[in-house]
């Protein structure tokens, strides 16, 4: 009897030790920091991220004034008039156009991956430290990317306003920050991007 008693006491006691134990037991805290939200917010930010907005509108009117051209030669070659001679002509300009067009397309990707990473690495070495602070401050474990949460890579549901809450207070901290150098001019277009815009054959 004293054998079963001491057995129900246990069995007992056990489920009562594992809530203990998890009580004891830190929740796990985390955050999520979004840089498109952050250069919204913060004026310091968006200084930095200009360079990198300036030089894609550079990028996109150049590729605009090629695509209009092609779609010149295209219009005249639409013509009755023309010779074969003249139509012949038209035709090697218009490939050559393409083949502009596609080398401004490459030029302008790479040139703008290498301004974005530039871009990049100087938001994060200013808001890097603001960051491990916070997190610190707030005894977080973890601090995920909102841009993935965005895109539905981490999370299938979350509170919108607790989401963004972290990043926003970054944006404070960073623009009570003292004052960073001024960002750079927007880079130049490429020569080949300045030289030759175009349009691909409808």
């Amino acid at each position: 009897m004293k054998r079963m008693f001491t057995a129900l006491l246990l069995a007992f006691a056990l489920p009562l030790a594992a809530q203990e134990s998890a009580k004891q037991e830190p929740p796990t805290r985390f955050a999520f920091f979004t840089v498109g939200q952050l250069v919204q917010h913060s004026t310091k930010a968006k200084a930095i991220f200009s360079e990198l907005e300036n030089l894609q509108k550079s990028l996109n009117d150049a590729l605009k004034a090629k695509g209009a051209e092609g779609q010149k030669i295209q219009q005249q070659l639409q013509g009755s008039t023309l010779s074969e001679q003249g139509r012949d002509a038209l035709k090697k300009q218009l490939r050559d156009i393409e083949i502009d067009y596609k080398k401004l397309q490459e030029d302008s990707q790479e040139q703008f991956g290498k301004v974005q990473q530039k871009v990049m690495g100087q938001i994060f070495q200013q808001v890097g430290p603001l960051i491990e602070n916070l997190a610190k401050e707030r005894k977080l474990q973890v601090v995920l990317s909102g841009e993935s949460a965005q895109a539905g890579q981490l999370i299938h549901w979350a509170d919108e306003k607790w989401v963004q809450e972290f990043t926003l207070e970054i944006a404070k901290r960073l623009d009570a920050s003292p004052a960073v150098a001024a960002a750079a001019k927007p880079a130049a277009v490429p020569p080949a991007a300045a030289k030759k815009p175009a349009v691909k054959k409808p």
